[in-house]
């Protein structure tokens, strides 16, 4: 008796699909999912966007071009993030709080991005939304991962993603706004 056997192929993805699947596949935080962004979150980055405005204006006083002064911004704000987690991962290991310096230490790592490339292309505010976006990404992904392998939330981790999502907020507006 003979057997029929069918095969069956998947349908081709486009192009768009098949991007963000190699994405997804080198490295999660790579994924940008195609649903439409919380418009909560989104508002309220929208508001606190604002906050960056009296640096631009600081940095714009100074002598810099517009382009040179946002993606200022995005290295200053980086800064104070960086500084921040560092500040509190010193803090835990001096206590002897093992397990909130290791989260500390994967967001240290999932921003580290920001430190290398902002200054790399000191005029190109492209460039910056960019690696602020992929640093957002990372500690998104990183602390959901954490989260999930043991229930250990720190606030950092939400209070960094939401100046990031501002900050990428800030640095996509129209220069005319943000002057």
């Amino acid at each position: 008796m003979s057997a029929d056997i069918l095969t069956f192929r998947p349908a081709p993805l486009s192009q768009a699909d098949a991007a963000r699947r190699r994405a997804m596949l080198l490295h999660p935080s790579n994924f940008v999912p195609a649903s439409a962004p919380d418009r909560d979150a989104t508002e309220k980055a929208e508001e606190q966007a604002d906050r960056f405005d009296a640096l631009y204006k600081e940095f714009l006083d100074r002598g810099l071009s517009a382009n040179g002064a946002r993606t200022e911004v995005a290295r200053a704000a980086a800064r104070e993030i960086w500084d921040g987690f560092a500040v509190q991962l010193r803090q835990h290991r001096a206590a002897g709080q093992q397990m909130d310096a290791n989260v500390l230490a994967v967001a240290l790592a999932s921003i580290q991005c920001l430190n290398s490339v902002l200054p790399r292309r000191p005029e190109d505010p492209h460039h910056a939304v960019r690696a602020v976006s992929t640093a957002r990404r990372r500690l998104q992904y990183n602390g959901g991962l954490l989260h999930r392998l043991h229930p250990h939330r720190n606030p950092a981790f939400q209070d960094a993603v939401a100046t990031l999502q501002s900050l990428e907020v800030f640095l996509t507006r129209p220069q005319q706004q943000a002057a």
